[in-house]
Parts: C-alpha cells; sequence; structure tokens
C-alpha cells in the first residue's frame, strides 16, 4: 500500500511539473505547441535513463517511471494538439509537431540510455 501512495505522490509531482512547464513563456507560442514537445521530449530522455538504472517490477521502477514519469509526460496532450492543428488547417504544422516530436522522443529516449548505461 505504501509503494502505491508514494508512486501517487510521484504522478502529483509530474503532473504538477509538467503544468509549471506548460505555463513557462519561453514556450508560448499560438501556432505550434513547444511546451508539450518539450515536455515529452525530456520525459523520453529520463525514461531511457531511468530504465537503465532501476530495475522493472520494483518499487522504484513503481515510483519514478509509473508515477513521476507517467504523470509529467502527457500522450493524451500531444494527441489533442495534433487534433487541433488538424481541426484548424494547419496541416504543415501538424507534421513538423507530429514527426519532431515522434523522432525527438526516439532520440531522447535512445540518448537517455546511453547515458543511463554509463552508470551501470
Amino acid at each position: 500500500m505504501i509503494n502505491i501512495l508514494t508512486m501517487m505522490v510521484a504522478a502529483a509531482l509530474g503532473a504538477s511539473l509538467r503544468a509549471y512547464i506548460h505555463q513557462l513563456p519561453v514556450l508560448k507560442n499560438k501556432d505550434m505547441p513547444y511546451s508539450t514537445m518539450a515536455i515529452n521530449i525530456a520525459g523520453a530522455f529520463l525514461m531511457g535513463f531511468t530504465v537503465m538504472l532501476v530495475a522493472e517490477n520494483t518499487q522504484y521502477y513503481l515510483i519514478i517511471v509509473t508515477g513521476f514519469l507517467g504523470g509529467f509526460t502527457t500522450y493524451s496532450q500531444f494527441a489533442l494538439d495534433q487534433f487541433n492543428l488538424l481541426r484548424e488547417k494547419k496541416t504543415k504544422l501538424f507534421f513538423k509537431y507530429s514527426l519532431s516530436t515522434v523522432f525527438f522522443t526516439l532520440v531522447a529516449v535512445a540518448f537517455g540510455l546511453i547515458v543511463g548505461s554509463m552508470f551501470v
């Protein structure tokens, strides 16, 4: 029970950090949702890094990966951003945002795995 409560607190902290980053003026752009992209890229790096250091099915994995990073990253917001770009007929931005996010999150998780492996 303690692990579940700790995971819930970690998820709340991840979601709070996401909300804070989402409000940063440097990432505000009415055309392109850079804040969601930055959050997901950072989360992908942290995911890769963490899985190299923390064994799956442990309390740390539950707290960090499932809790904190699950609360921090946001695929649902990514999907909503994509939908809104299409609805607003911003097709070029839709493809730029979609492809950039997928590419850079893959690069970030790979980089996280590489950096994490240096500590194993």
